[in-house]
């Protein structure tokens, strides 16, 4: 509205040194793009929110919002692993010492193979060592023992955490998060094993924050924030704060596991 001021939750210093600091790595790594952000665990506020891609000249400039947007939402990969030790933990009576063979970083499930990225694999690991040492295959297989037979309960724990749907941020245009389910398209007898190590899934960078914001913040999951208010002259029209999308997240018990993790 003409006249109205935006104040933003963004902490200028933060913003500087994200920028900076994502434009090093870029540079260092050749990437098309990335992003870096910093939220504040108890509110939600986004401190510092950087995006850059890459030009046709090499260089990186501020193009796109992949941290928000829908060409930012993509296969988180291994970070993804913390959602499917949470649904394990929740789910059986996994303790963190107890052991699983990946063998030579190799396991076949139906037609298609599951590597770990040591050559030769890591053998004998904990639970505990497979999230710290983000084995593919000692993953997949304790998700294979925990929801092998009933897929369904493992994507139960996904919607239940509220990552198969966009977050409602204060900004136009957020990215659709993108998951299968049991009997739906496009899935098959190995999705369950690739969305156990962060494929054949799409989230946008932002929700893997939230994720991990939560088991800092004792469980509580909340909703990032990024605009503090609209004021007109001195008078604050309206204030905003980030809500809560999750109360607790799982049990006090699976919740000092994740911290461990």
């Amino acid at each position: 509205v003409t006249g109205y001021d935006v104040t933003t939750t963004i902490d200028v210093n933060l913003q500087d040194v994200a920028h900076s600091s994502l434009m090093e790595a870029l540079q260092a790594s050749e990437a098309q793009y990335g992003c870096a952000l910093v939220m504040e665990v108890q509110t939600g506020e986004i401190k510092a929110m950087a995006n850059l891609g890459r030009t046709a000249d090499g260089q990186y400039a501020e193009l796109y919002n992949y941290a928000v947007g829908n060409q930012g939402t993509t296969e988180p990969g291994s970070t993804f692993k913390l959602v499917s030790m949470l649904a394990l933990l929740e789910e059986t009576s996994t303790a963190l010492t107890d052991t699983i063979d990946t063998g030579d970083g190799k396991f076949r499930f139906h037609d298609r193979v599951m590597k770990d990225v040591i050559k030769g694999g890591f053998g004998e690991l904990t639970v505990q060592e497979v999230f710290e040492k983000s084995s593919n295959v000692g993953m997949s297989r304790l998700i294979d023992h925990a929801f092998g037979k009933n897929p369904q309960k493992f994507v139960h724990y996904i919607q239940k955490l509220g990552l198969h749907k966009p977050l409602g941020l204060q900004i136009k245009g957020e990215g659709v998060p993108i998951f299968k389910t049991p009997g739906g398209p496009g899935w098959s007898g190995v999705t369950l094993y690739w969305m156990s190590i962060g494929y054949a899934l799409k989230i946008t960078p932002l929700q893997t924050l939230t994720l991990y914001n939560a088991v800092a913040n004792n469980g509580k999951m909340v909703r990032p924030c990024i605009v503090k208010n609209i004021k007109q002259a001195n008078r604050v029209v309206k204030s905003f704060q980030g809500g809560v999308v999750n109360e607790k997240i799982c049990t006090e018990a699976t919740l000092q596991k994740l911290k461990t993790l």
